[in-house]
């Protein structure tokens, strides 16, 4: 790994520290003036940092971290470009936590629905087995067969959550969707 000489931390210049002194004071043209210096590094730093699908929202980032610095300018360092940094990292973190936190929520949402039940099974698998060339193939399924391709393919649990309705182990889930597909490739090419 290469060395190099350069210093770990930028020196600040005289036009730094009077940036600085305006910025505290609450001067909107030291905002803009900061801004027009460091947005480029900064919306670069935020896009290297998110994953590929969330890339677009670097510039919303930059401008939280611009927010954080307007309600309190004690964040800002004499390291102008360091300290801005520091701030948009601390939006991407809570970008990527919120993230996550809905993710979990959706899941949570999910698991606390009740699974259908009889008639709405029997109402669906009516309207499935209507379609042509899909029916006669769909009534050659057992009831538990018939069941474990509605939950997984037709309603989009996942085969754990899937398994956990049926009340069976995934093996056991995975063995009668293994079984129903098998028959439904036979009973179509037939």
């Amino acid at each position: 790994m290469p060395v190099t000489n350069r210093p770990r931390h930028t020196v600040p210049t005289a036009d730094d520290l009077d940036l600085l002194h305006r910025l505290r004071a609450g001067d909107r043209d030291a905002f803009a003036q900061l801004y027009t210096r460091t947005a480029p590094i900064l919306i670069r730093y935020a896009t290297a940092r998110l994953r590929p699908a969330d890339r677009h929202s670097a510039p919303d980032l930059v401008h939280d971290a611009f927010c954080m610095a307007l309600s309190d300018p004690d964040l800002i360092a004499a390291d102008l470009l360091g300290a801005m940094l520091r701030l948009t990292a601390r939006a991407v973190i809570r970008h990527e936590w919120t993230q996550r936190c809905h993710t979990r929520a959706a899941y949570t949402v999910g698991d606390t629905l009740r699974a259908p039940t009889g008639p709405v099974l029997v109402a669906r698998t009516v309207a499935v087995t209507t379609r042509p060339g899909f029916g006669p193939a769909f009534g050659t399924l057992t009831a538990l067969q018939r069941q474990a391709i509605e939950l997984h393919y037709l309603d989009g649990y996942p085969r754990d959550r899937a398994a956990q309705v049926m009340g069976r182990s995934i093996a056991a889930f995975r063995d009668l969707e293994r079984r129903a597909l098998r028959r439904l490739r036979h009973a179509h090419t037939v």
